[in-house]
């Protein structure tokens, strides 16, 4: 008996060693994923060269949104590992409104996005944290259906690994969803044994500093990467405005009182006036990306979906990057190969570059 439990050890214990995920970059790993994202994007791209998945099958394609997002789902029957698979931005207009659509509202609220429907999100836990308002309406859209087919994978076919992968805006609506799916094992709507890791490609900024820190603590240990082409501008995007209420209190910047107290008139009303000068102009611009790619977007966000009220939005703007940072740095062979272009500002951004970079510097 003891003969048929090490044999039994020997032979199982690794492949279940070797079906579990595993945190950090995987070269290998990623370049699948890659591979799968570019099956959501138009065929015809210009000079594409990146091949079909190798190891995964596609079993679900979802609805298109009301700004077009959209996801795959893509399992591995010889690992039991599944991949939620998010579209970025389309060459529509109305997949670009979600982008544009850059206030920020808190991480914990609710939405109204019709006269019936409210999508009710806990996405951090820091009172400060805010996210991207338009990719959070992506977010909304995209679970009515990712949260279904992956209790039905996991309940039907035991799949309990999951790869939530995303280029461009689907890295965005990735970091949020693998926010959104903690919370909802919390609540008992997902279960909690899954074993989620997350690829952000080319990925924007999601959210404010304080939405990072709890990105990056609820998947520390390396369970999210973001790649980034250091060529590449998309991932330096929203813009980030950093004013002085944004430092975590307490700090010596909110209040100059405490500092002068003391000090003669003179001495004050210079500090006073120095400090001012530093306080606003960031506070104005702050207010100024409000006015236009908050309360202004939000105008044209209507005539898609008429019925969504407009929340009320974060006071700040403060964007940062979340995951684990996977550089790829440009040498000059790539910069031969992908020469920059006016009139291709994506020239960085596409599959392959990314796809190219990560086998040269990765590939054994």
């Amino acid at each position: 008996m003891s003969r048929f439990i090490i044999v039994l050890i020997v032979l199982i214990i690794p492949q279940l060693l070797k079906a579990q995920l595993k945190p950090g970059f995987n070269a290998e790993e990623y370049l699948e994923m890659l591979r799968l994202s570019r099956q959501q994007t138009d065929s015809s791209i210009k000079n594409d060269q990146t091949p079909k998945p190798l190891n995964f099958k596609r079993i679900y394609r979802s609805p298109i949104g009301p700004l077009l997002n959209r996801w795959e789902l893509w399992t591995n029957a010889a690992n039991k590992t599944a991949v939620i698979s998010i579209r970025g931005t389309t060459g529509d207009a109305v997949s670009w409104l979600e982008n544009f659509y850059a206030a920020q509202v808190p991480a914990v609220g609710e939405l109204q996005i019709n006269d019936s429907t409210r999508f009710n999100y806990h996405l951090a836990n820091h009172p400060q944290a805010a996210v991207h308002v338009g990719w959070l309406l992506g977010l909304a859209e995209l679970s009515k259906t990712i949260v279904p087919e992956l209790n039905k994978l996991y309940k039907t076919e035991g799949y309990k690994n999951f790869i939530i992968m995303g280029h461009s805006q689907g890295a965005a609506l990735a970091f949020l969803m693998r926010s959104h799916l903690a919370w909802l094992q919390t609540q008992s709507l997902v279960p909690a044994d899954l074993v989620m890791k997350t690829y952000c490609s080319a990925p924007p900024k999601p959210g404010n500093l304080y939405y990072a820190y709890d990105f990056n603590y609820l998947t520390r240990g390396g369970w999210a990467v973001a790649v980034t082409n250091a060529a590449d501008w998309v991932p330096q995007t929203p813009f980030s405005i950093q004013t002085l209420d944004d430092f975590a209190k307490p700090n010596p910047f909110g209040s100059i009182d405490a500092a002068i107290k003391g000090k003669s008139i003179f001495v004050k009303l210079y500090v006073k006036h120095i400090y001012n000068r530093l306080r606003k102009p960031p506070l104005r611009a702050v207010k100024n990306n409000q006015k236009y790619l908050g309360h202004m977007v939000y105008k044209f966000i209507k005539k898609t979906l008429p019925q969504f009220k407009e929340p009320a939005y974060a006071e700040g703007n403060l964007y940062t990057s979340c995951g684990v940072p996977v550089v790829l740095m440009p040498d000059d062979e790539y910069r031969r190969k992908f020469p920059d272009d006016s009139k291709n500002v994506f020239v960085h951004h596409m599959f392959w570059p990314y796809y190219y970079l990560t086998q040269k510097e990765y590939a054994q």
